[in-house]
């Protein structure tokens, strides 16, 4: 259960955080709101139904009154400012409900947790799990172009024979990477799966059929990259440099031997953003960037979930910034 972590003793909780149990980034953030006398709760959507309770009544005036509690704390919905969706994990249902029941059980459960907290005036949304959803890497990159920023050329397809013709046009040198998250499981085995190069060889695979795949031109002088956290307007960036290797192409295949330093972003870079995160509805969201040798800045991807916490040299700033965004509780 999670109510071990939650704020010391004092006034009901005003910020609502909804992560599974073992998040260390967001620890960070409750650390400081707690250091800071912040009231809040943290929760998960695994604790429902079976640690935690939601009743909510909805008044003549169109607002709700009603609470979320857990075994040792929960939240007043009339008292609530701030919502940080983190890493929340699917809903639990006894064993004793079969799998049409638990089906059934989820699709109240989310409509009733969507509808009830998305409905409540002056809440501020860290992010809202819509525009999480709706953060697809197409919509990013539709957005990233709409605000003059550059992207790589990109076809979506399950055509085979489309691939060939594209990869010629950018000049034999393609990569392709999965449209959704890069953790998978098989076999109870779990994996990731990262960006990888398209030989000529497999320009013509029949397996394309089975369903969309994602192609990019590969950005082959690619300087460096940029990590740029963004919160609430504030941009956060830092350079990444990868030795030669499989870092080079995808920098999360090496981690432990990327170089981290400050950057400052091109005010036309960062207004890009800025425009970007607005038409995607983000407050929050990571975004990676290939710097090519001549400074052309491209944008790769945009993780409304991104994490923060494992570089050193920013941890404490972004911590900050997410801990006075929710205490403020609005933008």
């Amino acid at each position: 259960m999670t109510d071990r972590h939650q704020s010391t003793r004092g006034p009901a909780p005003r910020v609502l955080v909804i992560t599974h149990d073992l998040d260390p980034t967001a620890d960070y953030v409750l650390r400081e709101l707690n250091e800071r006398g912040v009231p809040f709760w943290r929760t998960d959507l695994a604790d429902f139904p079976q640690q935690m309770t939601m009743s909510a009544e909805l008044r003549p005036d169109g607002r709700w009154d009603g609470s979320l509690v857990g075994p040792l704390r929960g939240v007043d919905l009339s008292e609530l400012r701030s919502v940080w969706w983190r890493k929340p994990t699917a809903f639990n249902w006894p064993e004793s409900m079969s799998g049409p029941e638990q089906k059934f059980a989820a699709s109240q459960a989310k409509r009733a947790f969507s509808g009830v907290l998305g409905s409540l005036p002056g809440v501020l949304w860290v992010n809202r799990p819509e525009r999480n959803a709706d953060c697809t890497k197409p919509a990013q990159l539709t957005a990233a172009a709409e605000s003059r920023l550059s992207v790589p050329p990109t076809l979506v397809t399950n055509d085979p024979g489309a691939v060939r013709p594209f990869a010629e046009r950018c000049g034999g040198r393609i990569i392709t990477k999965v449209l959704g998250g890069i953790v998978h499981t098989e076999d109870g085995k779990r994996g990731q799966i990262y960006t990888e190069r398209v030989p000529a060889e497999q320009w013509d695979n029949p397996r394309v059929a089975l369903t969309c795949h994602l192609y990019q031109q590969e950005i082959t002088d690619k300087a460096y990259e940029l990590r740029v956290t963004c919160v609430a307007g504030r941009l956060i960036p830092v350079r990444i440099d990868a030795p030669e290797g499989p870092g080079r192409l995808d920098w999360r295949t090496d981690s432990k031997n990327l170089t981290y330093t400050s950057a400052e972003l091109p005010l036309l870079i960062h207004t890009g953003i800025l425009d970007m995160l607005y038409r995607l509805g983000l407050v929050y969201a990571a975004v990676d960037l290939i710097v090519d040798q001549a400074g052309t800045h491209w944008l790769v991807d945009v993780n409304p979930g991104g994490q923060w916490a494992w570089i050193d040299l920013t941890r404490e700033q972004i911590t900050h910034a997410l801990a006075d965004l929710l205490q403020k509780g609005t933008l």
